[in-house]
């Protein structure tokens, strides 16, 4: 097969946890917990075709060459239906920017699942089999018990409750930052600034974006830089200036090509999950 390349957003599914409220059990996590790379490598559906998918074939499995640290943990392996093990998005990389992978980025290879959240980008790669049923037992916790989200359209519950059927998480929402500016900044308002951050979907591709000095009373179209492929970071950038100082509230906003935006309050879930809210970043101008 020949070798094929996409650059892709790896997100935690439990990235900016620690922003949940009421607060959640997990890592409590910033924004930081995601990255963009170029991964190089075959798709899948090569394999699965060479090896021959029998009909019957409901969804297949990884599994990693990392083993649990207590005998009783299950081993963390992830599944997904033949239909999206098929698509041509799947896909064995070996390469990371060019580079042979990183030890701690899964070398030798790593399963690519371009657009869904990085549970299932299994690393160290060992296993594929293709089964019959819907994968469970022991080893299938990770899709049966952990990373999972309530089973509703926006996949929340009332904060502080439990969600009476769940499904696993899957693609990732809409979501943007501002990256120039930390909150508690100081900027000044004397003269124009621009404001830098990105925004990615779930493989829609951004349509727009769009920033707040304000609040969110008033909000004004960003420049979109590069686009390095709908399932990538999508840089944007856009001037700003202060009438007055004092403290004021930055937020930014983005809608894909279907149409999906951001929610203005935050849809809640027990684990932590998917956060896609409208950020809102506080600043002093001065």
């Amino acid at each position: 097969a020949e070798p094929v390349e996409v650059v892709a957003v790896n997100q935690c599914s439990g990235n900016s946890r620690g922003y949940s409220s009421p607060r959640v059990f997990g890592a409590q996590l910033a924004n930081g917990a995601m990255g963009n790379a170029r991964w190089f490598g075959v798709p899948l559906r090569k394999v699965l075709e060479k090896a021959g998918v029998a009909a019957g074939a409901r969804q297949v499995t990884f599994n990693g060459l990392d083993t649990p640290v207590l005998p009783a943990t299950s081993d963390f392996r992830k599944a997904l239906d033949i239909e999206h093990a098929l698509q041509d998005e799947p896909m064995l990389a070996w390469s990371m920017n060019g580079k042979d992978l990183p030890f701690l980025n899964g070398y030798p290879v790593k399963l690519i699942v371009p657009g869904y959240f990085g549970t299932y980008w299994v690393k160290h790669l060992s296993e594929i089999e293709v089964i019959d049923h819907v994968f469970d037992g022991h080893d299938a916790l990770f899709m049966t018990t952990a990373y999972r989200v309530p089973d509703n359209d926006c996949q929340c519950v009332a904060p502080g409750s439990a969600a009476a059927k769940t499904r696993p998480i899957s693609t990732l929402p809409v979501r943007s930052f501002i990256t120039s500016v930390q909150a508690g900044g100081i900027l000044p308002s004397a003269r124009s600034i621009e404001l830098k951050g990105i925004a990615f979907d779930g493989g829609a591709g951004i349509k727009t974006v769009e920033v707040s000095i304000d609040g969110g009373q008033s909000w004004k179209a960003a420049t979109l830089g590069k686009d390095l492929g709908r399932f990538s970071f999508r840089e944007w950038r856009a001037p700003v200036s202060f009438a007055k100082k004092g403290r004021a509230v930055l937020m930014v906003r983005a809608t894909n090509q279907k149409g999906e935006g951001q929610p203005a309050t935050v849809d809640w879930n027990p684990a932590g999950y998917r956060r896609h809210v409208v950020e809102s970043t506080p600043v002093t101008i001065a």
